[in-house]
């Protein structure tokens, strides 16, 4: 989980000099923020790790639809009893559900060459919120996605972790694991308020 380790930070002109290294480096596990003017601009992060976020966000939306939202809740530790967890007001499901999910966004690459030749310009559509994947050696390497984006993603991590603890991996989770999941913490904590998610 790599959003939850350290963050390394380059300005933009030393990561464009060092691309392929940082490429490495990032591959292998040590994000990198990509700072202009002392400001996070982009986030690179390994490209399996953008990934494994984008099907967490496939299991967050199966919770959804049984009205659980763990990125609303202050404690993680709330979800242990699902069957009494009260849902967000209207207002917070309508400000979670219309949050921008830049992770989501089509797969849209760019080779190496062309990502150091203009990686200010690749850099300035990606903090308008364009998720790019360089290309490295033939394969999908590194995702470059907003500083805002990896905000989020660290601050879902808590809830991640709690739901891997509990015994359901939320990024390789089927649809029907998931529901099972929820099914059976809330049979276990008193059975009220379950509702279908289909």
């Amino acid at each position: 989980m790599t959003v939850s380790g350290v963050l390394e930070a380059m300005g933009t002109c030393e990561l464009r000099t060092n691309l392929r290294a940082v490429v490495e480096r990032v591959e292998a596990g040590t994000p990198v923020v990509c700072l202009k003017d002392g400001q996070p601009l982009a986030v690179l992060l390994a490209h399996e790790e953008a990934e494994r976020w984008r099907k967490i966000e496939d299991s967050l939306a199966i919770l959804h639809a049984m009205n659980i939202y763990p990125e609303a809740l202050d404690d993680p530790p709330e979800l242990a009893d699902l069957a009494s967890l009260v849902p967000p007001d209207l207002a917070t499901i309508r400000r979670l559900t219309s949050e921008p999910r830049a992770i989501l966004s089509p797969l849209r690459t760019i080779g190496m060459s062309d990502a150091r030749a203009a990686f200010a310009t690749l850099v300035g559509e990606v903090a308008q919120g364009r998720v790019r994947t360089i290309v490295a050696k033939g394969h999908l390497a590194v995702a470059i996605i907003p500083a805002p984006e990896y905000d989020r993603l660290r601050a879902l991590n808590r809830a991640v972790s709690w739901f891997l603890g509990a015994g359901l991996d939320l990024a390789i989770a089927t649809e029907q694991q998931v529901i099972d999941f929820v099914r059976a913490r809330r049979g276990q904590t008193g059975g009220a308020g379950e509702q279908s998610a289909g």
